[in-house]
């Protein structure tokens, strides 16, 4: 699959005045993109995280157009994870209105349950030196955040106004309930935060139903419909939040549907015909995973297991150690 750097993709809008911005982040993931829309209302999509490395990197881009961040009159933000939206109140003291999706109200306010996170971890077997070390983990990732409590929320097939054109919001769910995605107002490019990235498959977080929080919000399953959306009506190009812009919409949508349905087959074998519990499958499959890690090792094994049970290859029992999940 061919790719292109996302200046370069950036490069090729003519009357759109737009900026990529890379900025570092403690993560993994590696450093984000950001996006600035010059122009009225001048829009920045995205923040990065709350560091000082992601804060003076901002600063230092935005001064190569004479701009300070008080100059910012709208934040767009894509999903309510740190990496995307950890400035965006900095820039609401400053005056910006700040933009994002309902269902992710929860995330932009870093609202946790951690109790009933905890019984839920529980109750699928999780020691609590485990949970500990995953609650510290977390804690240790929502100080790289501001809370946002306030914003104004955004549905999908809304148009904002921006001196080029409209800018479309497409609703994208499944990274996290309320992802979007921001269609360009030149042809057919659309500023894609994690909705599909090049080289990686996007987690599908375990948390709580925005709409329903005594159920768990299911990540993969939703994600999966949008990945076939997709690459049924796909853009021209996403110019995605982490690696390379994307032009192949559909062959790579289709590739992370291929590899979500690998990784479910993959679980489903290592399912032993007496069952397992939730913490003896990650053993196997995650032998190293450790703090946000192994939180994430177990949002990913849970929801290919919820996904299973819907359908109706598993099944789960409960047991004195946590739910047991069997073959059908």
């Amino acid at each position: 699959m061919s790719s292109v750097e996302v200046p370069q993709l950036a490069a090729r809008l003519h009357r759109t005045k737009l900026v990529p911005l890379c900025l570092p982040t403690p993560y993994p993931v590696g450093p984000v993109w950001v996006y600035l829309l010059r122009g009225e209302p001048l829009t920045l999509i995205d923040t990065g995280p709350r560091t000082r490395a992601a804060w003076e990197s901002l600063k230092k881009q935005l001064a190569a157009f004479n701009l300070r961040p008080q100059d910012l009159e709208r934040v767009l933000i894509t999903h309510g994870h740190h990496d995307h939206m950890g400035l965006a109140r900095r820039f609401q003291g400053y005056g910006a209105r700040v933009y994002a999706h309902r269902a992710d109200r929860n995330n932009l306010a870093l609202r946790r349950s951690f109790r009933r996170l905890n019984q839920a971890l529980a109750q699928l077997g999780v020691r609590a030196a485990q949970r500990l070390r995953m609650f510290v983990g977390l804690w240790l990732l929502d100080q790289t955040s501001l809370p946002l409590k306030e914003f104004v929320p955004l549905q999908d097939g809304q148009e904002l106004d921006y001196c080029a054109g409209p800018i479309r919001v497409h609703h994208l769910p499944g990274h996290s309930p309320g992802h979007l995605a921001f269609q360009l107002p030149e042809g057919e490019l659309w500023i894609s935060g994690d909705a599909l990235l090049a080289g990686k498959v996007p987690t599908a977080v375990l948390e709580p139903d925005p709409d329903q929080p005594e159920r768990v919000f299911p990540a993969l399953s939703v994600y999966r419909q949008t990945l076939v959306r997709l690459s049924s009506s796909p853009p021209q190009g996403l110019l995605p939040a982490h690696g390379p812009a994307i032009l192949e919409v559909v062959e790579l949508a289709r590739t992370t549907l291929a590899k979500q349905q690998q990784r479910s087959q993959l679980i489903l074998t290592h399912l032993p015909p007496q069952g397992c519990n939730l913490p003896e499958l990650l053993a196997t499959l995650y032998p190293t995973a450790a703090g946000l890690r192994l939180f994430l090792a177990y949002s990913e094994l849970f929801g290919h297991l919820l996904h299973l049970q819907q359908e109706g290859l598993v099944r789960a029992e409960p047991s004195p150690r946590g739910l047991r999940f069997h073959r059908t």
